[in-house]
């Protein structure tokens, strides 16, 4: 490869190390903080959660659309890097640094402004990649660049709580504050890189009005697709619910001392394991590769179920074992979209990443909904005390809760996978259709 090539692909893949730290302070320390330091009900933040990611799922099928359609001379994908990150800072900045007695309206408020600006910032990113290259096993190659640099800003992220926790006294607070700054600073850099350094590839065609209707019919045809969209959701909703409730785990049933520390191990071994899983996709297909590392979490989930208080070592190595797998659910689901895409164009005769990732953005939302206020509403349901202090039956149901329950959701991702239908070969077929009749294809930077 080129070493202009190369340059233009790190610097695209590089949008994504500010952009994973943004998800983890919001699936690990906010609420604890908000219930633990602020004060705030479990089962209210739960609630405020799921408002927000609904306002999030209803925003996504507009800037996909619209970054579809809209063609500002600087490039359609382009216009929403300062666009998002812009929003992006600013809610982060809100939410991660809120004024005493902050209420859960100023939570949701903030927490519905930074999920509009990661989606003004994903949604057309993640659809820009989509376009650097029409090939199956090229895509696999851009999106792992780019889940490189998503592990390696997990990484980074994981590395501010582990050295802010070790202070006596140090809070969630504390961790919040510095990770926005960083998040910041990271969003200021690596966007200004791939506003500068990479071309917008979509070329100039007419506007065309959207029949929504036809539209839904197109989607539902394009089988591959929808079961992605099966699997998405409910994959999703069972990592988002065990992520969600993880640290309360680990403090009150393990009794993990810096939890920090253990998510270092985990997104490095995701970060090391992340060639694995691209070799194997290319090996066994893509599906049958996402398949085996949901069984590999599934598994995991369930050996926790007799990890006991003080088996932190061993804990630990049941959570890098599961990271290793973490690559795999993030780099795996978005090639075989791109790849979907295809199949879409040759339905449709249209190229239309923008609105296909929308529509991936919504599922993933939704499931990722249901995981948040699933996962708190249950644990106030079983008299769980975010503060501490809780009692050995109460324990015990969080240990099911825990373990047992997105394990049996994972089930269903699975059986889906297995039978996927659109492999190499098959996709190789719509591209030669798509080809020969010349839909308009993206340019390769």
């Amino acid at each position: 490869m080129a070493v202009r090539k190369w340059t233009r692909l790190i610097a695209y893949g590089g949008l994504n190390f500010p952009l994973s730290t943004v998800g983890l302070p919001l699936a690990i320390y906010l609420a604890p903080f908000y219930s633990g330091e602020i004060g705030l009900p479990l089962a209210a933040l739960g609630t405020a959660m799921l408002i927000a990611r609904i306002f999030n799922f209803a925003i996504d099928p507009l800037v996909g659309s619209l970054s579809d359609r809209w063609r500002p001379a600087i490039g359609r994908r382009k216009v929403w890097v300062p666009l998002g990150t812009v929003t992006l800072a600013a809610g982060v900045w809100l939410l991660f640094n809120p004024p005493q007695g902050s209420t859960l309206v100023w939570f949701m408020l903030t927490l519905m402004l930074t999920y509009l600006g990661f989606v003004m910032t994903q949604l057309p990113y993640h659809a820009w990649g989509s376009e650097l290259s029409t090939n199956y096993d090229e895509r696999t190659g851009i999106t792992a660049v780019r889940q490189f640099f998503n592990l390696a800003g997990l990484l980074s992220a994981t590395l501010i709580p582990a050295i802010i926790l070790t202070r006596k006294g140090a809070t969630s607070a504390d961790v919040l504050h510095a990770m926005s700054i960083a998040m910041i600073a990271g969003l200021a850099v690596f966007g200004a890189l791939l506003f500068f350094l990479v071309p917008d590839t979509a070329r100039h065609r007419p506007h065309v009005p959207i029949d929504w209707r036809r539209t839904a019919r197109q989607l539902r045809r394009n089988g591959p697709y929808m079961r992605l969209l099966v699997v998405l959701l409910f994959g999703f909703a069972a990592e988002t619910f065990r992520i969600t409730i993880t640290l309360f785990f680990a403090r009150d049933v393990v009794g993990v001392p810096n939890f920090g520390v253990i998510y270092v191990l985990y997104f490095g071994a995701g970060l090391i394991a992340l060639p694995f899983w691209r070799w194997l996709g290319g090996r066994i297909g893509k599906h049958r590769a996402l398949a085996a590392a949901f069984i590999m979490v599934m598994v995991t989930n369930l050996l926790l179920l007799f990890v006991q208080a003080g088996q932190v070592a061993l804990f630990t190595a049941m959570f890098v074992l599961k990271g290793s797998c973490f690559g795999a659910l993030e780099l795996l689901p978005s090639a075989m979209a791109a790849d979907t895409a295809d199949v879409d164009t040759a339905v449709s005769k249209q190229r239309r990443q923008g609105l296909l990732f929308a529509v991936y953005g919504m599922v993933v939302n939704l499931g990722q909904a249901v995981g948040q206020g699933l996962s708190l509403n249950l644990l106030a349901a079983i008299g769980f005390k975010a503060a501490g202090g809780n009692d050995a039956a109460t324990v015990t149901a969080f240990r099911l809760l825990y373990c047992v329950l997105p394990s049996a959701v994972m089930l269903v991702p699975i059986w889906i996978l297995w039978r996927y239908p659109l492999d190499a070969a098959r996709h190789a077929r719509f591209q030669r259709y798509v080809e020969a009749r010349a839909i308009a294809p993206p340019i390769a930077p």
